[in-house]
């Protein structure tokens, strides 16, 4: 036997079995405050946060999906706000 054989046969296993049973389902503080986070996120994202607007500056300052929506729904709110039809501010 050469003496490579011989520290290779005498040195400890270098990656010894496991002798005890690890947690099933256990997830760590972090990982289960960034998941949850994470939904939060997601409800956010998904909540519909539309107002019709009341005043031309309202329309004005939202996002152009919302002032489609309002074209589209409320056509003649949009109208009043717009071009200045009866009752405009």
């Amino acid at each position: 036997m050469t003496a490579r054989e011989h520290i290779t046969a005498a040195a400890p296993d270098p990656a010894p079995r496991r002798r005890h049973v690890e947690q099933t389902g256990w997830v760590s503080p972090t990982v289960r405050r960034h998941a949850e986070a994470q939904d939060r996120a997601a409800a956010e994202a998904t909540a519909d946060r539309y107002r019709v607007p009341e005043t031309r500056e309202q329309l004005l300052a939202m996002r152009s999906a919302d002032q489609n929506r309002t074209y589209l729904e409320h056509r003649a709110t949009y109208d009043r706000l717009m071009h200045g039809g009866s009752g405009a501010a």
